[in-house]
Parts: C-alpha cells; structure tokens; sequence
C-alpha cells in the first residue's frame, strides 16, 4: 500500500513540475522573441520618422530611383574598361591554346 501511495503521490508532483519547467522555457524564448521584435519595431519607428522629412524621402529618390526634379537634367555617364590583352587571350578555346603549344615546341621555342 505504501508502494502505491509513494507511486501516486510521484505521478501526482511528477507531471506538474514537468509541465511548470516546459512552460519556463516556453516563456524565457518568448521574452527573447518580445525583446527582438521591440528592437526591431524602435529600429522602424526611427526610420518612419526619418522617412517623414522630405529632405530625406528626396535624397532617396534620388539616389535609388533616379529620380529628378522637373528643368534638371540628368547624365548618365557608362564605365568603359580598356582592351586588355590577356583577357582576349584567356578567351581563346583550349585547342587553339594547345595548338599554339604544340608549334612553339616544333619551332624550338619555350
């Protein structure tokens, strides 16, 4: 009888305390999740804010879209880069490579 009662009498504080240390952890990663996403919310609050200066919102325009104000003119300059003569010859397929090879060989050069 004492068997069963110490049997009971575990089960009975066994379950809860499990359920009380799952419930622990469940609540320290949602504290952890809240404290993220109130860094996150601060970090687009001071952007909305900064977004509500038209100073701002027209640099932005500017430089990420391109965009100018009527009369003004805008210049695109395009990058060139200079021939450069071992990127043609790195362009050149693997057989005239070893073609090129093999006469330098025949002709004597190294």
């Amino acid at each position: 009888m004492i068997v069963v009662t110490v049997a009971v009498a575990a089960f009975v504080l066994f379950f809860p305390a499990r359920h009380l240390l799952v419930q622990r952890e469940r609540i320290d990663s949602l504290e952890e999740r809240r404290t993220a996403l109130r860094t996150e919310n601060d970090r687009l609050e001071r952007q909305a804010s900064r977004l509500s200066d038209p100073a701002e919102v027209e640099a932005l325009a500017r430089d990420r879209l391109g965009l100018i104000r009527p009369g003004e003119k805008a210049y695109f300059v395009e990058p060139t880069q200079p021939p450069d003569a071992p990127a043609a010859e790195a362009k050149a397929s693997i057989w005239s490579r070893a073609w090129s090879w093999v006469t330098s060989l025949v002709r004597g050069r190294s």
